[in-house]
């Protein structure tokens, strides 16, 4: 995690800077993700917040993340931006296990699900009874962001809501019992969702052509002033890929009061 709040914005703020857009589209790399337009097995566990069509706080958001999404979709190369499915829509507050790591993981452990499961549902239980407030978390938007493998919407938490993010993340990756099932932190934290990744990549790509679509797309997200994104629930999921991300009606959630 960033050492402060005041530098995990600057760093945040950076990577949805217009004129970064350039610089960013020379390093973009294919996604493993998907093939010919369809997600791949990609299996594992994320702690999440609940996909779009399954939450009620922040339909207005997602709506107009949809609305960004299609307009890419339309102005874009179909086999160079591949979008996800827009229900699937949400933010991520920690990533656990993926790939191949989460294969070799069951196939040496049996029990890793179970034990997993059983590691979050502790540490879930500890952190809800240390909050000493319970107000869901808020995030205002940033902008548009390029990540090495997909187009995304960057956010920032406020300062409170930053801090029960830093303290959900420590009690997760210093557990000793997450420790011995092999995960661990492997990024800092950016708040983001993402709207599509990056399929076949050539040399006919135009940089500007995208930059400008993104700069469009970016200053209409900051005219409209999108409502604050509420976050007042937190679930373990397991996926198979990346459209879907599933749990049992018994696993492990946070939840926080909504404001």
């Amino acid at each position: 995690m960033d050492n402060n709040y005041q530098s995990h914005i600057n760093r945040v703020a950076q990577m949805t800077l217009p004129n970064n857009y350039a610089y960013q589209l020379k390093n973009i790399q294919k996604s493993p993700k998907f093939k010919d337009g369809n997600a791949v097995k990609f299996p594992g566990y994320t702690i999440i917040t609940p996909p779009w069509k399954e939450e009620n706080n922040n339909q207005e958001f997602y709506q107009q993340l949809s609305f960004s999404q299609t307009k890419l979709s339309e102005n874009l190369d179909s086999k160079f931006f591949i979008p996800i499915r827009a229900s699937s829509f949400h933010l991520t507050l920690a990533d656990l296990i993926w790939e191949q790591n989460y294969l070799n993981a069951v196939a040496e452990n049996p029990n890793f699900d179970l034990q997993l499961i059983e590691e979050i549902r502790l540490i879930f239980k500890n952190y809800q009874e240390s909050l000493v407030d319970n107000n869901a978390l808020e995030l205002e938007l940033l902008g548009l962001s390029i990540f090495p493998r997909a187009i995304t919407v960057c956010l920032v938490p406020t300062e409170a809501s930053y801090q029960k993010i830093v303290d959900l993340q420590r009690e997760i990756y210093q557990n000793k019992g997450i420790i011995k099932l092999g995960i661990e932190q492997q990024y800092n934290f950016t708040a983001h969702i993402t709207l599509g990744y990056f399929g076949d990549i050539n040399s006919n790509i135009s940089v500007d052509k995208i930059q400008n679509l993104l700069i469009s797309l970016n200053d209409q997200w900051l005219e409209n002033q999108p409502p604050i994104f509420i976050i007042d629930q937190v679930e373990l999921r397991k996926f198979e890929d990346m459209i879907s991300y599933k749990r049992q009606p018994d696993w492990p959630v946070i939840k926080f009061c909504k404001t």
